[in-house]
């Protein structure tokens, strides 16, 4: 949790709960998401099947992914076909933890010139 920058919301935007910003590291979001790019997350503790999500894994692993549920546990979808769904069973949700932070609402590409 280290502040890089502020990033204004609207005052719609911030009657729908608390939010916070990330900038995104890697690759596994692309095209639609670029390394660089900031996004503004809604803090919910769960979202709904299709959503992309920021998901905590050990406890300290960020990731930024598109969430599928299924009765066995959830999937964590990367954009860019390079990388591998991740899969995590109902178990390893609970042992490691795997724990949703928040759901993507907006994202501000960044100027890449």
């Amino acid at each position: 949790e280290e502040i890089l920058d502020w990033e204004e919301i609207s005052p719609e935007m911030a009657a729908t709960g608390e939010h916070f910003g990330l900038r995104v590291r890697g690759q596994s979001m692309e095209p639609r998401i670029l390394e660089g790019d900031v996004i503004i997350v809604r803090k919910q503790e769960d979202v709904d099947s299709g959503d992309t999500a920021i998901v905590l894994v050990n406890g300290y692993e960020a990731t930024v992914k598109r969430i599928k549920k299924s009765e066995d546990g959830i999937a964590l979808i990367p954009n860019n076909p390079a990388f591998d769904t991740i899969f995590y069973s109902n178990r390893e949700i609970v042992e490691l933890p795997v724990q949703i932070l928040g759901k993507v609402v907006e994202l501000r590409g960044k100027n890449r010139f």
